[in-house]
């Protein structure tokens, strides 16, 4: 858990401060071609080779050990795909829309883990699993979102004319608001820039959840959308992220920008559906 919240904290620096400016020799370059909607998903890997001078954004991928997320998303994702398929459409339904951060979210996220504790490693794997924590971990919700949208949307997209449609924006807004009264920084403001990146480029958000997680295309995807959004960071020419849970915040809102273009409160059919 402590590299997560190490993650987290990240993740949040982003609209909070930008990273310290580093002295680098003028040099000329050539202006840089950036990846679009358009751009073939080969094209958006090789961005990560643009120079970082030539970029409206200076895209860091924070210095910790990135095994180690992926393999605690991974772990997380084996287990809660297990407890998905075996938990009540209620529980999801409530771990899933409920606010975050909210205490009946957070009993409801811990009701689908521990009714389904079969799922799980027993105490005292490593790393250690605790069972007190299950219903706060922002890693487990946003697994939960995905598995939803892979479950009941598996075919789900996004494209600019939803986003910007002024109905679906301002049912976003009005949803949004209260839906996220509850969270405190650094979510809130991961969420605000994810919400913000998912808006102005649902192709490419679109694309990013149907990647594979881990892959150098995430990591292409993330850059590509911080770069070409500047107006979502506030200013921030230079941000350092962790690209695991950058895509969490960004399924997150993915999910929720998919729920205002359907007008719908949910995607988890009702039990017995």
């Amino acid at each position: 858990m402590r590299h997560l919240l190490g993650c987290l904290i990240a993740l949040g620096a982003m609209v909070l401060a930008p990273v310290a400016a580093q002295a680098v020799p003028p040099r000329k370059v050539e202006k840089a071609v950036l990846p679009d909607a358009g751009s073939s998903d080969e094209i958006i890997v090789q961005a990560l080779s643009l120079p970082r001078d030539a970029l409206p954004v200076n895209v860091r991928w924070a210095p910790v050990d990135n095994t180690q997320v992926n393999i605690a998303y991974e772990r997380a994702d084996q287990f809660l795909a297990c407890a998905f398929d075996k938990a009540s459409r209620d529980w999801l339904r409530k771990a899933v829309e409920g606010p975050p951060s909210l205490a009946s979210t957070e009993y409801a996220q811990g009701m689908v883990i521990v009714t389904n504790w079969g799922c799980y490693p027993p105490l005292g794997s490593s790393p250690p699993w605790n069972p007190a924590l299950a219903g706060q971990d922002i890693l487990h919700r946003g697994i939960l979102l995905e598995r939803t949208l892979r479950a009941f949307a598996p075919d789900a997209s996004l494209d600019a004319v939803q986003t910007f449609d002024p109905v679906v924006r301002a049912r976003f807004r009005k949803v949004e608001t209260d839906h996220n009264r509850y969270r405190q920084n650094p979510e809130k403001s991961g969420f605000v820039v994810a919400a913000c990146l998912v808006q102005t480029q649902p192709v490419l958000a679109t694309r990013l959840f149907h990647a594979p997680q881990g892959s150098d295309l995430v990591r292409g995807l993330e850059q590509a959308m911080l770069v070409n959004a500047p107006e979502c960071l506030e200013g921030v020419k230079k941000l350092s992220v962790e690209p695991t849970t950058l895509r969490v915040y960004l399924i997150d809102a993915f999910y929720r920008w998919l729920l205002a273009a359907r007008n719908v409160p949910t995607l988890i059919p009702a039990s017995g559906a």
